[in-house]
């Protein structure tokens, strides 16, 4: 059986506008330690967590206008 990377490609444009982002050092052990359980690189678990986060914070936007 052939060994399958799971790193993958970025999406067309997500690379247009690099941001940088300060961490305190245990915090970015952190991120690198659940990017490296992920076999991913440490900028991709970084968009993945803050894709996730504006998807938390736009639901939680949406549930306070409808109270």
């Amino acid at each position: 059986m052939k060994n399958v990377s799971k790193i993958g490609r970025t999406p067309k444009g997500a690379t247009s506008q690099p941001l940088g982002v300060r961490l305190a050092p245990d915090e970015v052990l952190e991120v690198e330690t659940f990017a490296a359980a992920q076999q991913r690189s440490r900028a991709w678990f970084l968009r993945f967590l803050i894709l996730r986060g504006l998807a938390d914070y736009k639901r939680e936007l949406a549930t306070q206008t409808t109270h």
